[in-house]
């Protein structure tokens, strides 16, 4: 009797424990910018939970009005610290800011490994950025739902991060160049073969009518000539972005980029 009830209390409190940790996961979407309406945040989450179901990561969004002074990359990393980081295989949010129209995709060490900073991110960047500039939030969060889910299936299928270069086929070069200078050539012939008046000509001055041209003087005259060095002024470091580089972070525990919209 007391072994039973003990081991009806453990199952009891492993159910409530793990519905309580189901209760505390942050959402995949957050729209604290409140940029959709319900049945939009419905849309948006079921693409951004397939995705994650699948591949057992996190890929969410959040939106704020405002990051209160702090830079969006910043903010970022810190959503991703503090609630985005039970996905097993990696955890990805994309924020939005929309008091300074900032976005921002942040990566964990994870993630960063399955879409890198170089060409995931860009990648991304294409094919939400259009729609999230023209106001089609919904468009923009699915895009970048179903993007990432395209990357992270490349990933899988290949054991490495995303590169279009792996695409690239020079023996496929060679034949399409080899037969590219082929059909020009022969097109060549055939054009030339169709016209009747023309010859080739045994030597140059054949194009030359005998005793039409007499050169009677020949002079170079130099005159002057003015040459102005005008040195380019450098930008002030003031004056570049905060953000908006393809290039790997410093700090391997996160990556990502971002910019304006």
């Amino acid at each position: 009797m007391w072994k039973w009830l003990k081991e009806t209390i453990l199952v009891v409190a492993i159910v409530v424990l793990t519905m309580a940790g189901v209760a505390a996961a942050a959402p995949s979407l957050s729209d604290g910018a409140h940029l959709l309406t319900p049945a939009e945040q419905a849309e948006v989450s079921a693409v951004l939970q397939d995705a994650e179901q699948r591949y057992d990561v996190r890929i969410a969004v959040v939106t704020v009005t405002s990051t209160k002074g702090v830079q969006a990359r910043d903010y970022a990393n810190q959503l991703l610290d503090r609630d985005y980081r039970d996905g097993k295989n990696g955890n990805m949010v994309l924020l939005l800011a929309m008091d300074r129209h900032d976005w921002y995709v942040a990566t964990d060490k994870a993630m960063k490994a399955k879409i890198s900073n170089k060409k995931g991110i860009p990648y991304l960047k294409d094919a939400f950025l259009p729609a999230l500039k023209d106001g089609h939030y919904v468009k923009a969060f699915e895009a970048y739902g179903q993007s990432s889910e395209k990357l992270l299936a490349y990933y899988q299928e290949k054991g490495k991060a995303y590169d279009p270069a792996d695409a690239f086929s020079p023996l496929a070069l060679m034949v399409a160049s080899v037969l590219a200078v082929g059909c020009g050539v022969a097109f060549r012939a055939y054009l030339i073969g169709k016209m009747s008046n023309v010859h080739k000509a045994v030597a140059a001055d054949a194009y030359v009518d005998a005793g039409s041209f007499h050169l009677t003087d020949s002079r170079d005259t130099f005159v002057f000539m003015t040459v102005q060095h005008i040195v380019k002024p450098r930008p002030d470091q003031d004056d570049l972005p905060d953000f908006d580089s393809a290039d790997d972070d410093s700090d391997d525990d996160y990556g990502g980029n971002g910019g304006s919209f």
